[in-house]
């Protein structure tokens, strides 16, 4: 897939982590948007467990520290993704998939991930 297609997925997984409760009507709609995005559910759940997880989930450690945002900026989240990426595979972030056991997150998750899979079933 190409980059643009991979931003695209970036700034839709990143909605599992803003400061606003997303019902499950918002998070079926996410999982058909990231459908049409082309990549498989197992190509999505890496792209939020490595990529994603670790630059939107530092926002989740202090919630309301800056107040509740409704979504993240996509050029300042593309950019901080990117600059994740280029991190060398020795410096891991302090916050990696273990976000992903954070119960919210796993919950918005597999709602997402089963709308990602009826979607291509359907």
């Amino acid at each position: 897939m190409n980059t643009r297609s991979r931003e695209a997925v970036w700034v839709l997984l990143s909605g599992v982590f803003v400061d606003t409760k997303n019902t499950e009507k918002d998070l079926l709609a996410l999982g058909r948007a990231l459908q049409r995005t082309g990549f498989s559910v197992e190509e999505i759940e890496t792209i939020l467990r490595r990529e994603v997880a670790p630059v939107c989930g530092q926002w989740m450690v202090y919630p309301g520290a800056i107040g509740p945002w409704p979504m993240f900026d996509e050029q300042d989240l593309q950019k901080r993704i990117e600059e994740h990426l280029r991190k060398p595979w020795y410096k891991p972030p302090l916050f990696n998939a273990g976000l992903m056991l954070m119960p919210g997150v796993k919950r918005e998750w597999k709602i997402v991930r089963n709308a990602v899979r009826s979607q291509r079933d359907a």
